[in-house]
């Protein structure tokens, strides 16, 4: 019986059970399957068909890590009052689709007037909250650049993650929190998705549910009316 070498048998059971460990790690969620904890969002996701899930970090002009906390408003900005100052910019990066997008984003601090004001219906006439601006102004506008030299345009809001709209030549996109995930440390995993899936999801189940009133009995100009109106 031929002899085999006891470092290649070490080296055997070193994947063994790296590939134990991985197995472990992925048992409550495969790769490609993110578990949603919010129920309409999960729904919302699995009428997409096309998105990423991806972990956003906070980091400098250079790229390098800050952290992980991704809320920005005008108070964290020295320089607050001159947008055009270099204290007024923030820096994120984010790994999509295998390639590292570089947001360069500024205060935008015209978009909300100072006299403001946020009202908050719940049911009735009565249910109202009113609440008075703030200057805690968390919207900002800015560039996206990928590791490919490809630069778009950029309009997020840090109130609570990063949620918005950024452009790439491939296409335009939609980033948002996933929502009532708990994590107390380390990144908060954010959704993309494209524009134009978005539509498409909503013309099949427009599409389907004009049908399904159709068989029903229902005139389906009137079912197409109500849909757009």
């Amino acid at each position: 019986m031929p002899c085999i070498p006891r470092t290649w048998i070490a080296n055997f059971s070193f994947w063994v059970h790296l590939l134990n460990i991985q197995a472990f790690c992925y048992a409550r969620n495969p790769p490609g399957r993110f578990v949603f904890p919010d129920q309409k969002q999960d729904q919302f996701v699995k009428a997409l068909q096309d998105y990423q899930v991806v972990s956003p970090e906070r980091v400098d002009g250079d790229g390098h890590f800050l952290s992980y906390h991704l809320h920005l408003h005008a108070s964290n900005f020295r320089g607050k009052r001159d947008s055009r100052r270099r204290d007024s910019k923030a820096y994120y990066k984010i790994r999509h689709k295998n390639k590292d997008l570089f947001f360069e984003l500024t205060l935008h601090r015209e978009l909300l007037s100072n006299n403001y004001v946020l009202e908050k219906r719940y049911g009735n006439y009565l249910g109202a909250k009113i609440s008075p601006s703030t200057d805690t102004s968390c919207h900002l506008l800015g560039t996206v650049m990928d590791s490919g030299s490809r630069s778009g345009t950029a309009a997020i809001s840090t109130c609570n993650g990063l949620t918005g709209y950024f452009h790439l030549p491939d296409g335009d996109y939609f980033i948002e929190p996933v929502k009532k995930y708990e994590s107390r440390e380390g990144a908060h995993p954010h959704l993309i998705y494209k524009t134009n899936v978005v539509q498409k999801t909503l013309h099949k189940q427009r599409d389907a549910w004009t049908d399904k009133q159709r068989n029903c009995g229902v005139n389906g100009t009137h079912v197409l009316y109500m849909l757009l109106k």
